[in-house]
């Protein structure tokens, strides 16, 4: 039996915490021989990783070729420069290996920004190789949220879309992580675009479990990853801040602009029943998510909140229910599965608030709910949240959607 090769150029790899990782894992498993190409890790910033810059991930299959880059240090420009590197360096890197390996699959990322895909397409470019894409993020729809809808910028993500439309051209399998992406162009032109969820794999998951009594108090919430633009950070002040004298507790872990605002906010209003983890390794950060009653999934209504975010999936792989804000993907399944709440305008008949009431005034009616449903929500919404998990997010779900793939390339 002939052994098959994938090439993986990448812009963020072990220690970095991303679905990467557990791509090359599963592709490992299958027997695969896998070639990861990416730069020197320095997500989120090098201070964060602290020195820790080899991957736990080992296997006699597996090549890491590593090359220097400018590491991250927070700043637009330093990701700017580290991303243009990449997308130089990580081409020459792709061809050499795709050059050594002529038969070898290519596997791409897209994260943000979509330049992160540039290494493969050139590869499958000029070499004409089979390669397969995976898409997180949708480009330019991500910016749309941050930049709005000027004349000037409406030009600009017409550029960005027909860019990333070139690139997208020679790429031969398409997965999405989300339906919502299946609908947007220029993913909605392409055949055979097929959904591959997000996953965690069983063997990083900790024992999952609220120790409290079905009634004892606090309730505790917790936010896992980074929030910005995309996030209704005033609807989450809000909520922040009319919980501050009940029995809630508030735990956030991740950075980015909207963690800065949140942070500044709690100190500003002297809340005492928040605190703030940082950036946390993976498996700490589910074992501290484990504890909690609830997750937060705080989208905003944008052309990207239909996204199933990985924070969602993480909170369901150790059974903890979530409030979802707004009407989109997510509050679908929180609402199929009853493992969590949903604030949003449309949703208030399930809340002892008035049919008329704006969001801010839907959260005593949450709170109220939350309260009452304690028992419950420490029971059953977490056995529900744990089924959703394992039907459509667990790696078992992920080898099933790439039952084809395997069979086919």
């Amino acid at each position: 039996m002939a052994r098959k090769h994938l090439i993986v150029p990448t812009q963020y790899f072990e220690p970095e915490t991303f679905q990467i990782n557990h791509l090359v894992s599963l592709f490992l498993a299958k027997g695969w021989f896998v070639t990861v190409i990416a730069p020197d890790p320095s997500y989120p910033s090098e201070s964060v990783l602290k020195g820790c810059t080899s991957p736990s991930l080992r296997h006699r299959r597996l090549r890491i070729c590593r090359f220097p880059i400018i590491k991250r240090d927070g700043s637009l420009f330093a990701a700017a420069i580290n991303s243009i590197i990449f997308a130089v360096s990580g081409s020459f890197f792709a061809i050499y290996f795709s050059l050594r390996h002529p038969k070898a699959h290519i596997f791409a990322v897209q994260y943000s920004p979509f330049t992160c895909i540039v290494p493969a397409f050139v590869a499958v470019s000029m070499l004409n190789r089979r390669a397969s894409l995976w898409v997180f993020d949708l480009w330019p729809q991500s910016i749309s949220a941050l930049l709005g809808g000027s004349p000037l910028t409406r030009l600009m993500y017409s550029l960005i879309e027909y860019f990333v439309s070139i690139i997208y051209s020679p790429f031969a399998n398409f997965f999405v992580s989300s339906p919502s992406f299946m609908l947007v162009p220029p993913l909605n032109g392409l055949k055979g675009v097929e959904l591959l969820y997000s996953w965690e794999p069983s063997d990083i998951l900790p024992r999952f479990g609220c120790e409290s009594d079905e009634l004892s108090l606090p309730i505790r919430v917790i936010s896992i990853g980074n929030l910005g633009s995309a996030h209704d950070l005033d609807l989450l002040e809000n909520l922040l801040l009319y919980t501050g004298s009940l029995e809630f507790n508030w735990s956030f872990v991740g950075g980015g602009s909207g963690m800065l605002r949140i942070r500044s906010f709690c100190s500003l209003h002297e809340l005492k029943n928040v605190s703030f983890h940082g950036f946390m390794p993976k498996v700490d950060t589910l074992q501290l998510c484990s504890k909690a009653d609830l997750s937060i999934v705080p989208f905003r209504e944008s052309e990207i909140s239909d996204t199933i975010c990985y924070r969602f999936i993480s909170s369901l792989s150790v059974a903890t229910p979530v409030i979802s804000f707004g009407e989109n993907a997510v509050s679908e399944l929180v609402r199929a599965y009853s493992c969590g709440f949903i604030l949003s305008d449309s949703n208030c008949a399930e809340l002892p608030c008035s049919r008329n009431s704006s969001s801010p005034e839907l959260i005593p009616g949450l709170v109220v709910s939350i309260r009452s449903q304690l028992a419950s929500l420490r029971s059953s919404a977490r056995v529900s949240a744990f089924e959703l998990f394992q039907s459509r997010f667990s790696q078992r779900a992920a080898e099933k959607s790439l039952r084809k793939f395997f069979v086919n390339v």
